[in-house]
């Protein structure tokens, strides 16, 4: 298995400090949690309504090292959205569009288009998964106006109902409610990643021939991820397996099953149980095969759990478990730290 192919990540880019000073509006008036909650609610649709085009900075933390990028933002509501990379050198040029549930990933340098299905992506810069979670064990609690983007944006920090941790901070534009910029946070409070428009403009007035999903002629198409709906039913993907898969008896609080499918990963047929309390998203992926995974040029390190031995690695805000059990390969990716991950892991027996 290889790390980078099962990890899901979002491109997470540089976002500089929030504008401060006299140039800022005073803190909004107090407003009522359930108005708060209709705030972030708001946010989340507000990309099926509002189209823009503009420049996203962010940056993502790993260990020792950060990565940047900048992107090129063109949104045509409810569902087109083409990313084009800006920065850094290496990916200039290449961009992705997606069209509801399908994106093409254009690579200009090699010539390669990568087609992906993933019938779960809300194509939404507020959150990632589904908002009847997210209102279930998060907290949405306001805070002051800031300014993003030349625009007054009101931030609200979400927090985890079991632990009081803040996990996540929006910036919604006061006018829009586009999110503007936002922050994950680790469960020790540093920064996971950051992302921030540097600039933006609400239009419709974007050319619908941008968004062709295509493949440009001359470049070599290749099959990307192909999810399958998140309502399809356990029972149906476990019973396509072909293999006995085992499945967790222990999730952290708050996280529920959101889907499951048989998906290809690198060739190797792979069980996909996907789990999110909301925010957080966790993966577990099982095959039938011996195959080690390969991290892909990261330094695994080692771990035991429950007589077994074990290789993770942490890129970023995700972290990622592999090991060998019952005679079949598992690894776990998540937003969660290598101590949740082995908790979860010991769990997965007959």
């Amino acid at each position: 298995m290889i790390v980078r192919a099962l990890v899901a990540a979002c491109a997470f880019a540089a976002v500089p400090a929030l504008a401060n000073g006299t140039n800022v509006p005073p803190p909004a008036a107090p407003v009522a949690e359930t108005e708060t909650d209709a705030l972030v609610r708001t946010a989340f649709d507000a990309p099926k309504r509002i189209s823009y085009v503009g420049q996203l900075q962010t940056i993502r933390w790993g260990n020792r090292i950060a990565n940047a990028t900048i992107q090129r933002i063109e949104h045509l509501a409810p569902g087109r959205t083409r990313r084009t990379f800006l920065a850094p050198e290496a990916l200039y040029g290449e961009y992705d569009v997606t069209v509801g549930e399908t994106t093409t990933k254009i690579d200009p340098r090699d010539h390669r288009a990568m087609v992906e299905q993933n019938p779960a992506s809300e194509n939404s810069t507020a959150t990632n998964t589904s908002l009847s979670l997210l209102e279930a064990n998060y907290r949405a609690i306001l805070g002051p106006v800031e300014v993003v983007a030349a625009r007054p944006a009101t931030t609200v920090a979400l927090v985890n109902k079991y632990t009081g941790e803040r996990i996540m901070k929006l910036w919604i534009d006061n006018d829009t409610k586009i999110v503007l910029a936002k922050e994950a946070y680790h469960a020790d409070g540093s920064l996971a990643w950051r992302t921030r428009f540097d600039d933006i403009r609400f239009t419709s007035e974007i050319p619908p021939d941008i968004f062709s999903l295509d493949t440009p002629p001359g470049f070599q198409s290749i099959a990307g991820r192909h999810f399958a709906n998140s309502t399809v039913d356990e029972g149906h993907a476990l019973d396509e397996a072909g293999f006995k898969p085992v499945i967790p008896h222990y999730l952290p609080n708050g996280f529920s099953e959101v889907g499951a499918d048989v998906a290809t990963i690198r060739t190797v047929r792979n069980l996909h149980v996907i789990y999110s309390d909301g925010i957080r998203g966790l993966s577990l992926f099982e095959n039938d095969t011996d195959e080690s995974a390969n991290f892909d040029g990261l330094r695994p390190a080692t771990t035991h759990f429950a007589g077994h031995e074990a290789t993770y690695v942490r890129d970023g805000p995700t972290t990622l478990l592999a090991w060998h059990d019952h005679g079949l390969a598992f690894a776990l990716v998540g937003d969660l730290d290598i101590r949740e991950l082995t908790q979860i892991a010991i769990s997965v027996e007959p």
